[in-house]
C-alpha cells in the first residue's frame, strides 16, 4: 500500500524527470487550476478558500518570474506579462472579483498551451 510519504516521492522523482519545458507546462496547470478553484470559492462566499488559492497561482507566476533569464529580449517580454498576472490576480485578491480571475485564467492557459506547442515543436526538431 502506497503511503503517503512514497506518494510524494514518487512524484518528486517525476517531475525531476521531466525537461524544463514539461515543467513549466505544470506549473501553468496547476496555476490553471488554482486560478479555477479560487473562482469557484468567491462563487460560494468561500474568502478564506479563494485567497489561498490566488496566493498559490501568485506564487506559481512569481517563481515563473524569478526562473527568468533576463539576458533575452524574450525573457523580459515574458517577465511583464507575467508581471502583469501577477498584478491582476492581487487585484482580484483584494475584491474578490471572479471577472479578473477569469481573465488571468484565459491568459494562464494561453501561455500553458503556448508552451505545450514550444515544447512538440523542440521535440518533432531532435
Amino acid at each position: 500500500m502506497a503511503t503517503p510519504a512514497s506518494y510524494k516521492n514518487y512524484m518528486a522523482q517525476s517531475v525531476a524527470s521531466m525537461t524544463p519545458g514539461e515543467q513549466i507546462v505544470l506549473l501553468f496547470r496547476h496555476a490553471s487550476a488554482q486560478i479555477a478553484k479560487a473562482i469557484q470559492c468567491i462563487e460560494k462566499k468561500d474568502i478564506n478558500g479563494a485567497h489561498n488559492a490566488i496566493v498559490k497561482a501568485k506564487n506559481i507566476y512569481a517563481y515563473l518570474s524569478d526562473s527568468l533569464d533576463l539576458r533575452y529580449e524574450v525573457s523580459e517580454n515574458l517577465f511583464s506579462l507575467y508581471e502583469y498576472a501577477q498584478d491582476r490576480l492581487t487585484e482580484a485578491n483584494l475584491k474578490k472579483d471572479s471577472a479578473i480571475l477569469e481573465q488571468v485564467l484565459k491568459m494562464t492557459r494561453n501561455f500553458g498551451e503556448m508552451w505545450e506547442q514550444t515544447n512538440a515543436a523542440a521535440r518533432t526538431s531532435r
